[in-house]
């Protein structure tokens, strides 16, 4: 990672899981914010502007998929912003029209190890291209 810490906006409504996210991400170097649900994170989004977006796909009020269309119909550094979105069903959506939402890549959480998750934000954030575009990563 360079200099520069990266900052990751966490949106997701389980509490545990979005403390122990935020705890890894912060242990690896980046700067964390969280919001509960995906009207939270929109709001987080704006205020903040995020590096990067971690989001849940299944919330109450907004959920992922609405979260990445609002997030896409801003202009600026906003509206680019990568998006990965995470489910703990992801063989259980119709993935073709959530891939068509904006959201970047998808992960598992199921597996709940996360290797695939930070592998995901290193490369997205770090890597050497942020064009990677719908990609299912799924925990073994």
């Amino acid at each position: 990672m360079s200099d520069l810490r990266h900052k990751i906006l966490i949106v997701e409504d389980d509490q545990n899981l979005r403390l122990s996210l935020t705890e890894l991400f912060r242990h690896l170097g980046y700067i964390v914010v969280t919001a509960r649900d995906g009207d939270e994170g929109y709001m987080q989004a704006v205020a903040h502007q995020p590096d990067l977006i971690i989001t849940d796909l299944n919330m109450p009020i907004l959920d992922g998929v609405e979260l990445a269309r609002l997030i896409r119909r801003e202009q600026g550094k906003i509206g680019g912003i990568p998006i990965i979105a995470l489910s703990a069903n992801i063989n259980g959506y119709h993935l073709p029209d959530k891939m068509t939402s904006g959201i970047d890549r998808f992960v598992d959480k199921s597996g709940g190890e996360g290797h695939h998750l930070i592998t995901a934000v290193k490369t997205m954030l770090d890597g050497p291209s942020l064009s990677v575009h719908s990609r299912i990563e799924h925990h073994a």
